[in-house]
């Protein structure tokens, strides 16, 4: 059985379901601003990428590429670690509650910030009106 150690700075990250993904030979972390691909099973490091400029709170597969929901930023990355985009909003992608501010659907991407207000990106991270 192998081990790794991931570590960075920035806000902390919970640990949930969505805070990591298995992507055939790749495990995907999200560990404060970074995330982290090792390659399975060795677990050596594959790339690292800063995603957010506070904490990355979850990550998700998304045809070929990942969609961070992060506290500052959403963000798109490509399979090989290079930001595809990164949008903000006028707070931080989350709520006083907690819950429900973080949806992909087929069509868009759903983000809800402090003050509760909902925004709409499309795949290519234009804001959907």
């Amino acid at each position: 059985m192998k081990s790794a150690l991931v570590a960075a700075s920035g806000g902390a990250t919970g640990v949930h379901k969505n805070s990591v993904i298995i992507d055939d030979d790749k495990l995907l972390i999200c560990c404060c601003n970074t995330i982290f691909c090792l390659n399975l099973p060795n677990l050596e490091l594959a790339w690292k990428i800063k995603a957010d400029s506070a904490t990355c709170f979850e990550i998700f597969e998304y045809r070929d590429s990942y969609i961070v929901h992060g506290e500052l930023e959403i963000t798109r990355i490509n399979k090989s670690g290079e930001i595809l985009w990164q949008k903000i909003g006028a707070d931080i992608f989350t709520t006083p509650e907690g819950t429900d501010t973080f949806e992909i659907t087929d069509e868009y991407i759903l983000a809800t910030d402090w003050e509760n207000r909902k925004y709409k990106f499309d795949f290519n991270g234009n804001l959907i009106k």
